[in-house]
């Protein structure tokens, strides 16, 4: 199997077994992300998923069996069909025969695009915490950063997830809205994610990176990004009111300068706390955001 471009993935699943069935994006044209620039999106014909698999089976033998989880790559696996989903996890587990959990990106409009009867169907064959990019809670945010999508609308896909029983990890960004509208943005996402009900809350901070629409955007002065000292307040007003004790709380991206993690009902108040020393201690010099080289 030839792959064009960076294979990505959650860090949380770090120690999922990886396997390629799609590359690029359908979209690809957040203000913010150039993680698939100059890479067109396109489905892995089943022979080149199988002959991947064949190549595992000889090289892993008998470690397949002990494989459970599997993270499927791309940035929009889920915009496959459920026929074609269902398809390679049949032709997955004929090689990994005790993949119990089938787990990937997935944008809001690609599970509108599929049936609840499809929806059940996935789950039943293994589908589970899908990671959709939320970022925020505000339709005026979300329309600037060309996301494609409203926040009304991953409302309503995640609450048709949550009927299927499928779980959904949920990614979200600091500091999209900009200077003077963290704590609005804060309250809007809180709100929305103890509607949606994720399994999981992934945070990175907004940065802007060469050859972005956002890093021309701030270079012209149409965009003002907030400072670091209102990333952290916003962080802390959106942790505080998020009222999912058995949500994991995750903010340990490279991007994020402060480290946290942890199960809401347990370590919630830690979190608080140490977000409240770091906005009063923050180097906002020591940190920049824009022009930056690399990728999300």
């Amino acid at each position: 199997m030839t792959y064009n471009g960076t294979i990505y993935r959650p860090p949380t699943e770090a120690n999922t077994f990886l396997i390629p069935i799609t590359e690029g994006c359908t979209h690809n044209s957040c203000h913010f992300c150039n993680m698939y620039q100059n890479i067109p999106f396109r489905m892995l014909p089943f022979s080149e998923v199988e002959k991947f698999l064949q190549i595992v089976k000889n090289s892993y033998r008998k470690y397949c069996e002990q494989i459970r989880r599997v993270y499927l790559v791309g940035a929009d696996p889920f915009a496959l069909s459920a026929k074609n989903l269902l398809e390679r996890i049949d032709l997955i587990r004929e090689y990994l025969p005790n993949a119990a959990v089938f787990t990937m990106y997935a944008r809001t409009d690609n599970i509108a695009s599929k049936s609840n009867e499809d929806l059940v169907r996935l789950k039943e064959a293994g589908v589970d915490d899908l990671y959709i990019g939320v970022e925020c809670g505000l339709n005026d945010v979300l329309e600037y950063l060309n996301k494609g999508y409203s926040a009304d609308e991953t409302e309503k896909q995640c609450i048709r997830l949550n009927t299927a029983g499928i779980r959904h990890c949920d990614l979200l960004m600091l500091g999209t809205a900009g200077k003077g509208r963290g704590l609005e943005c804060a309250r809007a996402s809180a709100a929305l994610e103890n509607r949606i009900k994720p399994h999981k809350i992934l945070i990175n901070t907004m940065s802007a990176f060469v050859e972005t629409k956002l890093d021309d955007d701030i270079k012209k002065g149409y965009f003002l990004p907030a400072t670091e000292k209102e990333n952290l307040e916003e962080e802390r007003e959106f942790l505080a009111g998020l009222e999912l004790p058995d949500c994991y709380f995750w903010a340990l991206h490279p991007l994020d300068s402060v480290k946290l993690d942890g199960i809401l009902q347990e370590e919630k108040q830690q979190m608080l706390d140490a977000l409240a020393w770091s906005i009063e201690n923050v180097n906002e010099n020591a940190i920049n955001r824009t022009s930056r080289v690399g990728t999300l």
